[in-house]
């Protein structure tokens, strides 16, 4: 299975969620960001005795369809970049499950706007509707309204969006997990982040 965490607004915790999937589904991690989060998250792993996981980067479109064939038959995380290009549109396409992570507000909800155009872009151009799940991330526990907006916003855009029930809140232990090159259930498995992860990716198999 290809999963793709795509949004073409940075900043919204991509590489977070795809190092902590890789990690539960015992993925491949493709890095597409040219900030190249997985790779030092993954060097900080290594580093710190812990067995890295395969973290791998591609330098064109040809290349990634290589690396997609050559590991048929396993989970294969894709981390894109935050920005619009023709690399992360033929990831788009290729994933069987595509995570975009949005934070609750309004400023979060203006970006997942753009990024449903570049959406509806390429499914006129391959002739199929292509849906993203929207993972609602780093929300605020005491921001239920906030919340509920971006929950209605994207059930109410349902062609291209589709909210996922599974929520990763804003916790301490998402950055602390990073720092060690850890997956947050690696950690601490007891946490309530690990416990988001597990709902996330039983989701995600289911």
């Amino acid at each position: 299975m290809i999963i793709n965490l795509t949004h073409q607004k940075g900043g919204v915790g991509k590489s977070t969620i795809a190092t902590n999937l890789a990690v539960a589904l015992d993925a491949i991690i493709i890095d597409l960001d040219t900030q190249r989060s997985s790779v030092l998250w993954n060097k900080i792993r290594q580093s710190n005795g812990y067995t890295p996981l395969e973290c791998l980067t591609v330098a064109n479109e040809t290349e990634m369809k290589q690396v997609l064939k050559n590991n048929a038959g396993r989970h294969v995380v894709i981390d894109s970049g935050g920005y619009d290009s023709g690399m992360t549109r033929l990831a788009i396409i290729a994933a069987d499950i595509i995570l975009t992570p949005v934070a609750p507000s309004q400023v979060e909800i203006f970006g997942l706007q753009n990024f449903t155009k570049i959406l509806q872009q390429i499914s006129d151009e391959i002739g199929q509707t292509i849906q993203t799940n929207v993972l609602i991330n780093n929300a605020d526990i005491r921001s239920k309204t906030a919340i509920q907006s971006l929950q209605q916003y994207v059930t109410q855009n349902h062609t291209y969006l589709n909210l996922l029930n599974s929520i990763t809140h804003f916790r301490a232990d998402f950055k602390k997990a990073y720092g060690m090159g850890l997956s947050v259930v690696e950690m601490d498995p007891r946490c309530k982040a690990a416990a988001e992860i597990e709902q996330l990716s039983s989701e995600i198999l289911d």
